[in-house]
């Protein structure tokens, strides 16, 4: 869990980790020892599956406006509805 919230907060201030993040997640992922369950839904930023796995909710919040995910589709996905 750890290497999940630290992944999420230094996507937040660090451009660098946001770009390899977006540009080749499974480095990204790879680089802070993130593997199994947890793996999976950062690859797929499952909105829903990692606020349900327990991660924190300021964190992952923070997180998806840095990856330009809109608000409404924020509160969407955390709600498991689909979007368009």
């Amino acid at each position: 869990m750890y290497g999940v919230h630290k992944l999420l907060w230094d996507i937040r201030r660090d451009g660098a980790i946001k770009s390899l993040y977006t540009t080749d997640p499974d480095a990204a992922l790879d680089s802070y020892g993130i593997e199994g369950t947890f793996r999976k839904l950062m690859a797929d930023f499952d909105i829903k599956g990692l606020y349900e796995a327990g991660v924190n909710p300021y964190l992952l919040y923070f997180c998806a406006i840095q990856l330009e995910v809109d608000r409404a589709d924020y509160y969407a996905r955390i709600r498991g509805e689909t979007t368009p």
